[in-house]
């Protein structure tokens, strides 16, 4: 029997084949079998269902019934309506606007477990199945690490919680410059082979979730997008629940708002709580790991099994090894400048090359000024930090900045009488949110024990001096 051709033979099926097998295999984890293959690659032939069926020895039924279910399958990952008349355009048009090569969506892992240089868009970095000992990873825009103090505690704790526990969502918290994505890339070369996946975005740009989805799901699995935000959503949560997944998302806190209470999302990025929601909700092997300044207020971290928080504190000890690096003298007093900055990596790094570069590296010469000096550059960040706070909490932190020792919530709530005792709660409990409080250990459950963390209280002191 004579076969009806279109016009138009420019496309390779074996290319379109290829193409629509991978697709399938990506989101549903099925390859096309052998009756939807014959099916596919009559249809770009031209042929009709009944010349397909008569062909292989089956009923023209059986062959729409199959080809009325894999246009669904083929429709729900590309996000458009596929059918018989126009599945050879739609796979065509994806072929063409991805550089014309199957070889380009999926071209396997690189030997060095850093998938294959993408071109420019749409980044699509599923491939054939990661294999063991091999993931593929997207953390081209992660700060790379070039040295790293301590943090076993952490480093352990974390790796517990995403391969032990499998947690969905680990938060990582902490002040400004405490090292918190620098513990996450460290986190990455350590449990890499983990995972089949691991992406590194941060939210630093404050992308919508629309587009921070058109990224997402790009990277990981498909350059044809549905066209609903919902749709966004289900598509990645497939991937999440089919393959082991770690994505690390930073700067989380610049989804909340400014001259508010710690945490609280703009309405603009509500969708990132609805979304974060899902993940830590539904039941798959993926990880998210966010990384911010200040805890959700709606805090996922501790409401739900399968997630975690993680506070990040000084380096204690650890420290020592920045001032070695900057070759500070004086060992025998360098306990006294760690525990004037709290271990803090940042303020130390900021401090020893101020002692550097002014004090010719004497620690004791530095020391011999009696007030906490802040270079310009802790200056500055926390200048930064300053402005997210709400009245409330500037009044209650020039209040702590004045006490020599921790008081106790009953005094605060005594003193600061021009507040209500619910302004004076919820702004604290803020506070604490967003790291300004130190930790400070007590035997007895109560009373609760609040003191400011040394470089706040020294900032602050010098701003309302």
């Amino acid at each position: 029997m004579e076969k009806t051709h279109l016009p138009n033979q420019s496309m390779d099926i074996a290319e379109a084949l290829k193409l629509a097998d991978e697709l399938l295999f990506t989101h549903t984890g099925d390859r096309l079998d052998s009756l939807q293959e014959t099916i596919l690659k009559g249809t770009l032939q031209g042929e009709k269902y009944s010349e397909i069926a008569s062909e292989n020895h089956l009923s023209e039924g059986h062959v729409r019934d199959t080809a009325s279910e894999l246009w669904q399958r083929l429709s729900d990952v590309l996000g458009e309506d596929i059918n018989k008349l126009n599945a050879r355009n739609i796979l065509e048009k994806v072929i063409i606007s991805n550089s014309g090569s199957i070889e380009y969506f999926f071209d396997g892992c690189s030997k060095v477990n850093i998938c294959s240089e993408r071109k420019r868009s749409p980044k699509f970095l599923t491939r054939s199945k990661p294999t063991e000992n091999k993931p593929c990873l997207d953390i081209d825009t992660a700060p790379q690490i070039t040295e790293f103090y301590g943090r076993n505690d952490e480093l352990n704790t974390l790796k517990n919680w995403l391969i032990q526990d499998h947690s969905r969502i680990v938060t990582l918290v902490g002040i400004i410059g405490i090292g918190k994505t620098t513990l996450a890339i460290k986190l990455i070369e350590e449990i890499q082979t983990q995972f089949q996946y691991i992406v590194y975005r941060s939210l630093l740009y404050r992308p919508t979730i629309d587009n921070f989805l058109i990224d997402l799901v790009q990277t990981l699995m498909s350059p044809i997008l549905p066209n609903t935000l919902d749709r966004k959503v289900d598509l990645l949560l497939k991937f999440l629940r089919k393959h082991r997944c770690l994505i690390i998302i930073d700067d989380v806190q610049m989804l909340f708002e400014i001259g508010e209470l710690a945490g609280q999302y703009k309405a603009e990025f509500e969708g990132y709580y609805l979304l974060f929601k899902q993940i830590a909700e539904l039941s798959h092997a993926s990880s998210l790991l966010l990384i911010t300044s200040e805890k959700p207020e709606n805090a996922i971290a501790t409401r739900h099994k399968f997630t975690r928080c993680l506070k990040l504190t000084g380096l204690g000890e650890s420290a020592k090894q920045i001032l070695r690096d900057k070759e500070l003298s004086d060992e025998q007093i360098w306990d006294t400048l760690i525990d004037k900055y709290q271990g803090h990596p940042l303020w130390l790094e900021m401090t020893a090359t101020m002692i550097q570069e002014l004090f010719a590296g004497s620690m004791t010469e530095f020391l011999s000024y009696p007030s906490s000096i802040l270079s310009n550059e802790i200056v500055s960040q926390l200048n930064r930090v300053w402005m997210r706070l709400t009245e409330s909490e500037k009044q209650i932190v020039n209040y702590l900045a004045k006490q020599e020792k921790a008081v106790t919530l009953s005094q605060v709530l005594q003193e600061m009488s021009d507040y209500t005792p619910e302004i004076i709660l919820n702004a604290i409990q803020s506070l604490k949110r967003r790291c300004f409080l130190e930790d400070h250990p007590n035997d007895q459950p109560t009373p609760l024990l609040l003191k400011l963390d040394r470089t706040l209280e020294a900032y602050v002191r010098k701003h309302n001096s």
